[in-house]
């Protein structure tokens, strides 16, 4: 058997390879972040070289690049959930693959300058579709591939993550641009010193800016009191089943006593690690009396830690066929409404909840309810009862019992939105709690990925944080994104120690994603372009 290959056949599998692998390393490895600066320079030349030779099927390889990439960086979404896992990674790689289809129509179509421009802005756009639509899956942002290398990129605090993907954009096509050029002899040695010279300021300039920044940076010492707690309760064999919630409990509890001290003002416990605990009356709840015991001996200490909730709709109100909302369930002709929630409660027995909002789709929520909800392959079983989690509009802040301290409580996969986040910290917050359960991921890049994002929320918003996970990585980050302390995975921990607190608000704060913004409404004019090249090709194919 003739296995050799021909060469238009090898130029493809080493393009493949090459884009994938160079986008999936600043995903997976700690250092490697600034690779995600040329990773779109061999699909570039794959589209290019695909095109030019009129390869039948070509844009499967484009797709297959793409599908690789998303494998190596999120095949652990399948240790949860398979079927979400092929979901997500078929879909999301259809989404850029479509975008690199249109540049190449408008390259083609119109000149290289539109199809670039419609390259960065195409790309930005379909990633905050991606970060506020219904259907929502930001992790991939060319942007979050810094979050390795997060002393780069700390202007993010004046950008956002999306401020990561622009530079990544223009980087990769200046790249792309200058070697086709060299190759095609189309380009004086002049000029070829000229651009050498360009891109060396494109790449050096921004970096140059972010360590002086970095180094420049200094906290106000305002410093308060954390202790972290990470129980390590398996969520597959002994959270939900293998221990009782008594016994769940006793394990954390114990690091607290083992932890706390007099001067300790905030205890940040995992998220969902309570559970059944009915809003209306939490005192019904023994697993609430148990935390609620904590601050009643430590005066000093506020408490937060996730638990599953619910809320009884009054029946006076809603009963029978009367339906809150849509994401509402049915109990004992009424209804009711659950919860993933954080929960603060202080010495004097002040008891908030925030519930989480930004939900992970198909898994926490049905998206588009309204107009899926009579569709049974998207039903969504959660206690036996059709439904999904209920949100809330605003990001709730708590405040210290002693009015110093003002906290907001990220709950998972909400740290993954930085325009989201920072709304947290428009309402007032001085420094972050990240509660999560990362255990479902098992000792897989999902966790550390996760990590790595909360250094660069960190950033954008200049917000110490405290990151409590139930198998880990727990830890303390500071304002400039370092990771100043951290438990080890999959082995109970406890982490005491000072955050600083921040007042001030950053320009991303302030304004949000504004380069997401103003991409996406970039598309309505490419639109209004492609319609009037397409009338042009009209026009002259009758004449």
């Amino acid at each position: 058997m003739n296995l050799r290959l021909n060469k238009k056949t090898k130029i493809i599998a080493f393009l493949v390879c090459a884009g994938s692998i160079l986008l999936s390393l600043p995903f997976l490895f700690p250092g490697f972040g600034i690779l995600i600066l040329i990773a779109l320079v061999p699909i570039l030349f794959l589209e290019r070289y695909i095109s030019e030779n009129k390869t039948k099927g070509g844009w499967f390889y484009i797709y297959l690049t793409f599908i690789l990439w998303n494998s190596f960086t999120t095949y652990w979404i399948a240790y949860a959930n398979f079927k979400g896992a092929v979901g997500a990674i078929l879909l999301y790689s259809l989404g850029v693959t479509l975008v690199v289809r249109a540049y190449s129509w408008f390259r083609k179509r119109t000149n290289n300058a539109i199809g670039y421009s419609f390259l960065i802005l195409g790309w930005i756009a379909f990633e905050h579709l991606l970060a506020e639509g219904e259907i929502a899956w930001p992790w991939l942002a060319l942007g979050n591939g810094f979050a390795t290398s997060y002393k780069v990129v700390q202007w993010y605090e004046f950008t956002g993550v999306f401020g990561g993907t622009l530079w990544t954009l223009v980087v990769s096509i200046f790249v792309f641009d200058l070697v086709s050029k060299i190759i095609n002899s189309s380009i004086s040695e002049k000029t070829i010193k000229i651009r050498y010279s360009l891109l060396a300021l494109v790449i050096i300039l921004p970096a140059f800016i972010s360590h002086l920044i970095y180094a420049g940076y200094k906290e106000k010492p305002e410093p308060k009191n954390f202790l972290i707690v990470q129980p390590n309760i398996d969520p597959y064999h002994d959270k939900f089943g293998g221990m009782t919630q008594k016994e769940q409990d006793e394990r954390l509890l114990s690091l607290v006593n083992a932890g706390v001290t007099d001067s300790t003002l905030f205890v940040v416990a995992p998220e969902t690690f309570s559970s059944g605990i009915i809003e209306n009356e939490p005192y019904s709840s023994d697993s609430f009396n148990r935390f609620a015991e904590v601050v009643r001996r430590n005066k000093n200490v506020n408490l937060i830690f996730g638990a599953s909730t619910y809320f009884m709709y009054p029946k006076e109100k809603f009963s029978g066929e009367h339906r809150p909302n849509y994401t509402a369930r049915r109990i004992n002709g009424g209804w009711y409404e659950s919860y993933n929630t954080a929960i603060y409660i202080d010495s004097s027995e002040r008891i908030m909840f925030y519930h989480k909002s930004k939900l992970v789709p198909l898994v926490e929520y049905l998206p588009y309810p309204k107009y899926l909800g009579g569709f049974k392959m998207f039903v969504i079983e959660l206690g036996g009862n059709f439904g999904s989690y209920g949100t809330q509009k605003e990001r709730s802040v708590y405040k210290s019992h002693d009015s110093t301290t003002v906290i907001g409580t990220a709950i998972c996969y909400e740290s993954i939105y930085g325009n989201y986040y920072r709304e947290y910290v428009l309402n007032g917050a001085t420094v972050m709690a990240i509660i999560t359960n990362d255990g479902w991921w098992l000792d897989s890049p999902g966790y550390t990925q996760h990590l790595y994002f909360d250094q660069l929320r960190a950033v954008e918003t200049r917000r110490s944080i405290a990151r409590c996970g139930n198998t880990g990585v727990s830890a303390f980050i500071n304002q400039r994104g370092d990771i100043v302390a951290r438990t080890e995975w999959w082995k109970p921990g406890l982490l005491s120690g000072q955050l600083n607190l921040n007042s001030k608000i950053t320009t991303f704060v302030k304004y949000g994603d504004y380069i997401g913004r103003i991409s996406f409404a970039s598309m309505f004019l490419f639109l209004g372009l492609a319609i009037l090249t397409l009338l042009k090709i009209s026009v002259k194919g009758k004449e």
